[in-house]
């Protein structure tokens, strides 16, 4: 689990997110500067502003952000 912070960087599917802060949105940022934003609770990071969703190998990927704690579920 990984506490929202500036800046930190969180695994979800297998790669790297630096997790920041978007005038109060959550947005996971991928190396390659997709960003995803993602909502409170059990939700599917959605790209911004594309609005496609996080896939992993075709598979939607859902992740639970709460209180500021974010880990994928499986």
């Amino acid at each position: 689990m990984n506490k929202v912070q500036e800046l930190e960087i969180v695994t979800i599917a297998g790669a790297d997110y630096t997790v920041e802060n978007w005038h109060g949105d959550t947005v996971l940022i991928s190396k390659r500067g997709t960003a995803y934003m993602i909502a409170e609770g059990i939700s599917q990071p959605v790209s911004f502003p594309g609005g496609s969703p996080l896939t992993k190998k075709g598979n939607a990927v859902r992740v639970m952000n709460v209180g500021g704690i974010i880990e994928q579920v499986k």
